[in-house]
């Protein structure tokens, strides 16, 4: 008994204080082609605290048997190009969405947030209309998911099913808030805020209620694919294992060096490139630009690193 209240107490206090160490962030810091640092706003959280906002269980989520049918591709490798940024790309200069970094606040709504930033730049690349689409509408009213998590599958349904109404009629409800930053006068909470109640009708009067939908939805899978798909056609949704190091990533291309499964994370992947002769994706998160690298991150490509070369999923906007 007495073992079992002391593995208690123990197993309480971890949960409540950082896991980043030290020693951890120096030994990452020898053998990455990432930088870590005790500094990332992610550093100072608990382990309870980190879990809550990785909002996807990415072995059901890839496996889905409710994912869209697969996009099938039949191209010449030399038709994109070996890096791509398409926040420098004037084919899509309108689209300011591309370059937006949002905040799911104290919420596991990764998931919605994902699929709402990718929905938004493939709305913009299809239409020319620079009007950011609504996560709390996907969060809130899509029954794809909660603050609890969700699946991308689902996301993905519903914009196609269903849509999604602008960010300028249904703004994200929930604060924006520093994760972990020393002094911070706008810290999130230590808990879980509840999930948003569906809004019914713009919260700014002056807009209207207007649903924008997909016409088709569908997944990617695999290092060619992905380029093609999104040098071609804009951004998407992924989805990656998430471990005990990535709490401390600040800047270089991420791969998993030590640590522990902690959960599954949702963000909007926006392209691809080489650093250091080290192939990466370009990914956008959603806990605000004082994370990483102003918000955005490099994952390493081309071996399926924390699975995120498993299934990426995407669609084509309905031309208004």
């Amino acid at each position: 008994m007495k073992l079992l209240l002391a593995f208690a107490v123990f197993a309480a206090i971890a949960a409540a204080h950082p896991f980043a160490t030290l020693a951890n962030v120096r030994a990452i810091n020898r053998n990455a082609s990432w930088v870590a640092s005790l500094t990332s706003p992610m550093a100072g959280i608990s382990r309870e605290e980190f879990r809550m906002l990785l909002g996807v269980d990415v072995h059901k989520a890839w496996a889905d048997p409710n994912n869209p049918p697969e996009r099938k591709y039949h191209y010449a490798r030399a038709e994109v190009p070996d890096e791509f940024d398409p926040r420098r790309d004037s084919r899509w200069s309108t689209c300011t969405s591309i370059s937006q970094i949002r905040d799911q606040s104290s919420c596991g709504s990764c998931w919605a947030f994902g699929a709402a930033s990718a929905m938004s730049d493939r709305d913009c690349i299809v239409n020319g209309k620079d009007r950011p689409l609504s996560a709390e509408d996907m969060t809130a009213c899509s029954g794809a998911g909660s603050c609890n998590g969700g699946y991308p599958s689902s996301a993905y349904s519903y914009w196609h099913s269903k849509g999604l109404v602008t960010e300028a009629c249904c703004k994200y409800s929930l604060p924006s808030c520093d994760h972990h930053i020393p002094g911070s006068k706008n810290p999130c909470p230590s808990s879980m805020y509840p999930t948003p109640k569906c809004p019914t009708k713009c919260s700014d009067t002056t807009q209207e209620w207007v649903k924008h939908k997909a016409d088709t939805v569908y997944t990617v899978k695999g290092e060619a694919n992905m380029m093609n798909e999104l040098y071609n056609f804009g951004p998407c949704e992924g989805a990656f294992t998430v471990y005990e190091d990535f709490v401390t990533y600040t800047s270089g291309v991420y791969h998993h060096v030590s640590g522990s499964y902690e959960g599954g994370h949702a963000i909007k992947i926006l392209g691809y490139g080489v650093e250091n002769g080290v192939k990466y994706w370009l990914c956008a998160n959603s806990w605000n630009e004082h994370w990483g690298d102003k918000g955005y991150f490099k994952i390493k490509r081309g071996n399926n690193e924390c699975g995120i070369e498993n299934t990426i999923w995407c669609g084509t906007a309905h031309k208004d």
